[in-house]
């Protein structure tokens, strides 16, 4: 007679193989997300470049003039700059993070809200005059310190999708009021949090992009300083 032995996994075996496999899904899971969510404030500050490349460019053609926004009632910023984009209209003006991407890209509209001053008419009295001790970027090649006046802010959640909403139009000098108009937090910030953690990307007026970490953006706002003015 012959016996065979078989041998098996033992049932603390088969526990310690389980506990080894849900620890390292567990170390691995975060770090997926962190090489997705890289990816994605990449590709949206490459979408960042290519607008401001597109906006250097309508300005050239308009004697330095930037393209205008819903303000002035028919102009839409990102529409101006169609023929500069080209064929990459469609996939720069949305941002990969975006949850209300499709809804803007269906409505013509943006993921990335224009500095307001870029539009003297958001400034204005009754007159047509600028309001004194007010400040206004609608020429391009007038801006005195570009490189820290920032241009292009990534969308608030909040702000609705129609194409008019393509600008800041309202006083971003507190941090609620900063939060309601843009996303300070769109990468890595805490959900349901105060807005303080992460951090998002931002063009300035010199064509570059800087990500930016929130707490940076609202210490400077607590302390007094108008993002919309100078960085």
């Amino acid at each position: 007679m012959t016996r065979h032995s078989h041998s098996a996994f033992s049932l603390i075996e088969l526990l310690v193989v389980v506990a080894i496999i849900a620890l390292l899904a567990a170390l691995a899971v975060p770090a997926v997300g962190r090489a997705i969510e890289s990816g994605e404030r990449a590709k949206c500050a490459a979408n960042l470049r290519s607008l401001g490349a597109g906006i250097q460019l309508c300005a050239a053609d308009h004697n330095g003039k930037l393209p205008g926004t819903a303000h002035s009632g028919t102009n839409y910023w990102i529409e101006e700059l169609r023929g500069a984009l080209g064929t990459n209209y469609d996939r720069v003006r949305i941002s990969p993070i975006d949850p209300k991407g499709p809804l803007r890209l269906a409505q013509g509209g943006t993921s990335y809200v224009m500095n307001a001053r870029v539009n003297p008419d958001a400034f204005a009295n009754e007159f047509g005059e600028i309001e004194p001790g007010e400040v206004v970027f609608d020429q391009l090649n007038r801006i005195p310190a570009p490189s820290r006046v920032i241009l292009l802010f990534l969308a608030s959640t909040n702000k609705g999708t129609a194409a008019s909403e393509d600008h800041i139009c309202g006083d971003i000098t507190s941090w609620s009021g900063f939060r309601s108009e843009t996303w300070p937090d769109a990468y890595g910030g805490t959900p349901g949090g105060d807005g303080a953690t992460g951090m998002s990307n931002y063009l300035f007026a010199d064509g570059h992009v800087q990500t930016i970490p929130a707490a940076e953006i609202k210490a400077r706002i607590d302390a007094g300083q108008d993002i919309s003015k100078s960085y």
